[in-house]
Formats: C-alpha cells, sequence, structure tokens
C-alpha cells in the first residue's frame, strides 16, 4: 500500500499510522529491517532458541544487555532495545530474555498515543543573570536528571532514519542541542556532557566563529574528536531568513538564502570534516523557499524553536525544539522533556 503520508497534515498522518496499526492493511505498522547475518551460537546450543523476528537466551551470569546486544544485533549501544522489550534494567541470570531481531513498531505508534522526540535548545552558559544563560550547576542538574530517570541522550543523527520509518529510538529519547557556539559552549557545557557521555549538536553561524565570544575552530575540532560534539550550521549572518529585506527582489532574496545556507557549511566541512544533514533556522524561522534551498544541499532535518516534541510522522524540516532558559526552575525542565503523547481513538 503506498500512501504518500508525509505530504499529509500532521494529524492526517498520525490518523492513517493509528489506522494501519489498528488492523487493515499493515496489522504491526512499519517493521525495520533486520540487521546483517551475525555469528550466532547454532540452534542446538543450550539455552539458546533462534527464530527469524527473535532470539531467546537464557542468560548466564557473563550476561549483560550491552553483551547480547553485540552478539546478536552487532551494536551494544542497541541495549535498550533488549531493555524495552523485556520491560527489565539488567540481565539476571536464569531468566529469559526475548531479543528482536526486527523491531516490531520502529516509529513508535500505539492505539494510545505515540512516541515524541524533544530536542532541547541551549544557547549560552555561565553565572550572568540572564533567561539566556542556564548556570553550570543548574546545566549539571539537568545532566543529573535525565540520567537519572531513564532518559536516553541521542545524537541528532539518529532522527532522519526514525522520521524515515527505517530505525527505532529508545522510548525516552532526548536530543541536545546548543545555539550559536558562544565559548561557554566549550568551557562549561562540553565539560559536563563529556562527564555523562551525552551527545549534543551545536548550530554555529560562521561570521561570529573567533569572535571575542565565541569558540574558535581549534576549539570545536578538539570537541567533534571526542565523537560526542557534532556541529552543523545555523546560518552565516544569523538574519530572520523568512523575511525579505526592503526593496530586495525575489532573485536578491533568493541568492543571500542561499549563501546562508551555503557558507556554514563550507566552513565545517573546510575547518571541522563534518558531514552535514541539518540546519538551525536563526529565531526559529522558516518559509518554503529556505527549505528548499536547504533541499537542494542534500540537508535532511530543520529545526524551528517551536516547543514539543517530535513524533516520527514530524515534517523533518520544521522540527521542533523546546528552548530552555536560564531563569526556570527544575519542573519547567521536567516540562520540556515530552516523550509521549496520548491519543484517545472514538
Amino acid at each position: 500500500m503506498n500512501i504518500p503520508s508525509r505530504r499529509l497534515p500532521a494529524k492526517s498522518r498520525l490518523s492513517l499510522l493509528l489506522l494501519l496499526l489498528a488492523g487493515g492493511c499493515a496489522q504491526r505498522g512499519p517493521v525495520a529491517e533486520p540487521p546483517p547475518a551475525l555469528k550466532r551460537p547454532p540452534v542446538a546450543a543450550p539455552g539458546v532458541a533462534l527464530g527469524k523476528e527473535y532470539v531467546v537466551v537464557t542468560a548466564t551470569p557473563r550476561d549483560t544487555f550491552q553483551s547480547l546486544a553485540s552478539q546478536y544485533l552487532g551494536d551494544r549501544n542497541k541495549d535498550w532495545q533488549i531493555a524495552d522489550f523485556n520491560k527489565s534494567e539488567r540481565a539476571v541470570p536464569g531468566q529469559k530474555i526475548v531479543i528482536p531481531l526486527v523491531h516490531p513498531n520502529p516509529v513508535g505508534v500505539y492505539p494510545d498515543g505515540y512516541q515524541t522526540v524533544p530536542i532541547l535548545c541551549y544557547h549560552r552558559f555561565g553565572n550572568k543573570r540572564d533567561r539566556m544563560v542556564v548556570t553550570p550547576e543548574a546545566f549539571a542538574a539537568q545532566m543529573t536528571y535525565l540520567r537519572d530517570n531513564g532518559y536516553r541522550v541521542i545524537p541528532l543523527s539518529s532522527l532522519p532514519a526514525f522520521l524515515n520509518g527505517e530505525a527505532p529510538l529508545p522510548k525516552r529519547s532526548v536530543v541536545i542541542t546548543i545555539d550559536d557556539g558562544y565559548q561557554s559552549s566549550h568551557d562549561i557545557a562540553y565539560p559536563i556532557l563529556r562527564k555523562f557521555g551525552f551527545p549534543a549538536t551545536i548550530f554555529i553561524y560562521s561570521d561570529f566563529m573567533n569572535a571575542r565570544d565565541a569558540m574558535d575552530w581549534d576549539e570545536m575540532r578538539q570537541m567533534a574528536a571526542s565523537g560526542l560534539i557534532d556541529f552543523q550550521p545555523h546560518s552565516k549572518t544569523h538574519p530572520h531568513m523568512a523575511d525579505r529585506q526592503p526593496r530586495e527582489s525575489p532573485e536578491a532574496y533568493q541568492a543571500r538564502i542561499e549563501e546562508e545556507i551555503r557558507v556554514p557549511g563550507q566552513k565545517i566541512r573546510q575547518q571541522l570534516g563534518l558531514p552535514l544533514y541539518s540546519f538551525a533556522y536563526p529565531y526559529g524561522e522558516t518559509n518554503d523557499l529556505v527549505i528548499a534551498e536547504l533541499r537542494k544541499g542534500n540537508y535532511q532535518l530543520g529545526t524551528t524553536v517551536r516547543v514539543g516534541g517530535n513524533p516520527a510522522f514530524s515534517y523533518p524540516f520544521r522540527l521542533r525544539r523546546t528552548m530552555i532558559f536560564g531563569d526556570r526552575d527544575m519542573d519547567s525542565f521536567v516540562r520540556a522533556l515530552e516523550v509521549f503523547s496520548p491519543v484517545t481513538l472514538r
């Protein structure tokens, strides 16, 4: 059944997915592709039952979800798939553990609602009393909350496969982004992220780099080399990209937008050697022309600053990001962690 669901309004796409899950032409919904062939014990191995979509093992004292994910799924970081499926935090010796080789619901849509992925948006860090500045203590407390309450911080680069229905994400996934490229991203946020092992994407506008209050390229190379920090474009000059300037012709406007997208991408490629896949709109503003230019550049995502989480049926060039402000308390931070949206079918 070939339905161009991604062009439908969000509510229509949700209704379609819920109907497919409830019955009809795809009772189980989209199904992720199985992993490549892996070395597995023979069918006759003690405590192991092999199937096309599942493996059932009897856990030994040496087994962990990470070791089982490495052996059967080819990636130790997919341990969450085993944990979620078995509704368990760890492997217990003697426990029967089901390992899903093919994820039954990669889009995270269920009869009672759907998974959403919040993208958090920070700007500056420090002790200055300012709405846009988060203190080191508050940022560390927020990261501690994520770790201690079962959230999984994932890289932004994980989202395209999820939005395409190709790969599932942990049920309590959270993405961390930081805008602009202030020096405090390196001096304050980076050490805290490294302590927790949390990935993050920093969106930079290239005319700001090497300014007095900005990071320099050497610092960014150091951060990128850690494997935790990714850098993506946030424009060249941080303008209102959705607005034509007074007396600016349509041709001049298009040329300006093309430059605002092209130049920071070139800088990131030249200086950091990183692939480009995502763009953060300054002030969260965009329009059809800006999105068309991003598509020409083979970008896959565009992020706004609209509050809320992102389900699998989100339009990838208008993703929501929730800004985290320095004048808000922990309760406000917790409310930003929207990982599931309930829906009642009538």
